[in-house]
C-alpha cells in the first residue's frame, strides 16, 4: 500500500537582495516546501496570479513598491494567502500597521532560520486546523 505523502506547502519570497534568496532557498529546500522566488514586488504579484501559494515571504525594502504595499494586495487576489513580513528596522508604526493589516507575523533581519522555521510551522498548523 502506497503512503500518502502531505502536500508540499506553496511558499512564494520576495526579496531584493540575493543573499536573502538564496539563504532561503538552501534553507527551505525540502519536502515540505515548494518555493518560488523573486526579486521585485512586480514580478511576484504577477506570478501570485497564476499559482496556487500558500504563504507570501515579503521583504519590506523591494525596488519597486514597499512589502506591505504588496502583502496587502496579496490579501485583495487572495485573502486565505498567509502573509509574512521581514523587516531590517522595525518601529511601533510599522508594527501597528503589520496588526491593522492582519498579517501573519514579522521576521525580523538578519535572518534566524530556526525562527522561521517556528513561524512557518505556526501558519501551517494553523491553516490546517481552519
Amino acid at each position: 500500500m502506497k503512503k500518502e505523502t502531505a502536500k508540499a506547502v506553496q511558499i512564494m519570497i520576495i526579496d531584493n537582495d540575493k543573499y536573502i534568496r538564496e539563504s532561503l532557498s538552501t534553507f527551505l529546500k525540502n519536502e515540505r516546501f515548494k518555493l518560488l522566488i523573486f526579486k521585485s514586488g512586480e514580478e511576484g504579484l504577477n506570478a501570485f496570479k497564476y499559482q496556487d501559494i500558500d504563504v507570501v515571504i515579503a521583504d519590506y525594502f523591494l525596488p519597486d513598491m514597499d512589502g506591505m504595499t504588496l502583502l496587502k494586495q496579496v490579501a485583495v487576489d487572495k485573502p486565505g494567502t498567509a502573509r509574512i513580513l521581514m523587516a531590517t528596522l522595525t518601529n511601533d508604526e510599522l508594527r501597528s500597521e503589520i496588526s491593522k493589516n492582519k498579517i501573519d507575523a514579522l521576521i525580523e533581519k538578519p535572518l534566524c532560520i530556526a525562527s522561521i522555521d517556528t513561524i512557518l510551522d505556526e501558519i501551517i498548523k494553523t491553516g490546517e486546523t481552519q
